[in-house]
C-alpha cells in the first residue's frame, strides 16, 4: 500500500481490507475446506492429540496452525499447499512416534523424560530448576489433590507431556504443610509434632541427634536445600 493511501479515517480498508465483497463468501468455503482438513490431520496423528500435547504434538500443531492461516484470509494463496503441509506434518509425527517406541534414547531426546519433584515427602529443588518449575506451583499441584502436608506424599512426577502424577505413603508420616499460612481457619484443626521439625523450604526432616534437646529448634543449615528455616510437622 502507498503512503498516500494509507488513513486512519478509511473505515472500509480498516474492517473489510483490500478484498471483494464477494471474497468473504471463499472466506467460508475455504474455512470450511481447512477446518476437515484439520480434523483429518488429527484424527491422523491419534488420540493424544486430543488429550495432553507432548513436545512434537505441540510442534506438529503449531505446524499446521501456521500452515492453515494464510489460505484461509489470503485470495492470492490456495489451499493446496496447505494441504501438503498438513501431509508433510502428519507423516512426520506419526514417523517420529513409530521410531521412539521402538528406541528409548530417541524417545527421551524427543518427547523428554519424568522428573521427580518430591521424593520421600522432601521437594527436590535441583529438579525444580531444571523444569524450571516454582515451589508455590508444585504445592497447589497438592492441593488441587486433596494433600494437606507432605507427608502424604510418596512422589510427584512432571511427566514428558507436563501432566503430574502423584503416588502417596502407604503409612501417612509427620511433613510440612502446603496450606497457605494465613488461612487461619484451615490451619486451627491441624495438629503439629511437638519437636519434631521439618525444614520449611524443602520439607526435610531434622534429625533429633544432632540437636541437644529435643524441643529446640534446629540452629543448622537443612542437608537437602541449605537454608535455615524450620517448622513443626503437621501430623
Amino acid at each position: 500500500m502507498k503512503t498516500e493511501d494509507f488513513k486512519l479515517t478509511d473505515i472500509h480498508r480498516i474492517l473489510i481490507g483490500d478484498v471483494p465483497a464477494a471474497f468473504f463468501i471463499e472466506v467460508i468455503i475455504r474455512t470450511i475446506l481447512i477446518y476437515f482438513l484439520l480434523i483429518l490431520a488429527i484424527r491422523l496423528m491419534g488420540k493424544r492429540m486430543a488429550l495432553q500435547l507432548n513436545v512434537t504434538e505441540l510442534t506438529a500443531m503449531v505446524a499446521l496452525a501456521a500452515a492453515i492461516g494464510v489460505p484461509m484470509q489470503a485470495p492470492d494463496r490456495g489451499i493446496l499447499p496447505a494441504a501438503v503441509i498438513a501431509v508433510v506434518v502428519v507423516l512426520a509425527e506419526r514417523g517420529i512416534t513409530r521410531f521412539t517406541l521402538r528406541n528409548q534414547t530417541a524417545e527421551t531426546v524427543f518427547h523428554g523424560d519424568i522428573n521427580v519433584l518430591i521424593e520421600d515427602s522432601v521437594i527436590n529443588y535441583s529438579c525444580l530448576k531444571n523444569v524450571s518449575l516454582s515451589k508455590s506451583l508444585v504445592l497447589q499441584q497438592l492441593r488441587s489433590q486433596g494433600i494437606d502436608h507432605l507427608g502424604e506424599v510418596k512422589r510427584l512426577y512432571m511427566e514428558s507431556s507436563g501432566a503430574f502424577s502423584l503416588v502417596k505413603n502407604e503409612e501417612t508420616r509427620p511433613g510440612l504443610s502446603v496450606i497457605p499460612e494465613g488461612d487461619e481457619d484451615y490451619w486451627e484443626p491441624h495438629e503439629t509434632c511437638t519437636g519434631l521439625y521439618v525444614c520449611g523450604n524443602c520439607g526435610n526432616q531434622d534429625s533429633a541427634e544432632n540437636r541437644t534437646s529435643n524441643t529446640q529448634i534446629p540452629e543448622k543449615d537443612c542437608e537437602r536445600c541449605g537454608t535455615n528455616s524450620w517448622k513443626e510437622a503437621v501430623k
